[in-house]
């Protein structure tokens, strides 16, 4: 069991009132795009600000599929973090949230203390615009032997 701060908590507990969209793979991964890279405040804890790492993003939206019988999904490092979509925006706002980019000019306190985490394995060739790299060895093994075959011609 991974501890959760008050702010996450509340979170999790506001978003149980949409429950239903627990199931939707599609909103979960617009939500954890949306608590990356961003710093949520609620109305309720003016003090406190939610900014959570990729990874911890990924868990808070799968803890809440948890909670309505979803299984997790893999979400960190998947792409478009930061990236607020409307109906995220709308659902939170409702709930009293706001948010604002998260400065990238300093460490935030929120990231510190966590292991590094690197990217999926597929990340680099998933997001590149590039084909994968077994087809760009395919291609270059033609263009050898199309010039090895040109030159003994």
């Amino acid at each position: 069991m991974t501890d959760t701060t008050t702010l996450e908590r509340l979170l999790l507990d506001d978003l149980d009132v949409e429950g239903e969209r627990a199931r939707d793979e599609k909103f979960c991964t617009e939500l954890y795009r949306a608590l990356t890279r961003q710093v949520w405040r609620n109305a309720r804890d003016a003090e406190g600000q939610l900014s959570p790492s990729f990874q911890r993003a990924e868990w808070l939206v799968n803890e809440w599929r948890a909670r309505h019988g979803h299984d997790a999904l893999t979400l960190a490092q998947t792409g478009g973090e930061g990236e607020v979509a409307g109906t995220v925006d709308d659902v939170l706002g409702r709930l009293g949230w706001t948010h604002k980019p998260l400065p990238t000019d300093r460490d935030h306190p929120a990231h510190l203390g966590l292991d590094p985490s690197p990217p999926p394995p597929d990340h680099g060739e998933r997001m590149a615009p590039v084909p994968p790299s077994d087809e760009q060895e395919r291609v270059a093994h033609e263009a050898a032997a199309a010039e090895r075959e040109r030159k003994a011609g």
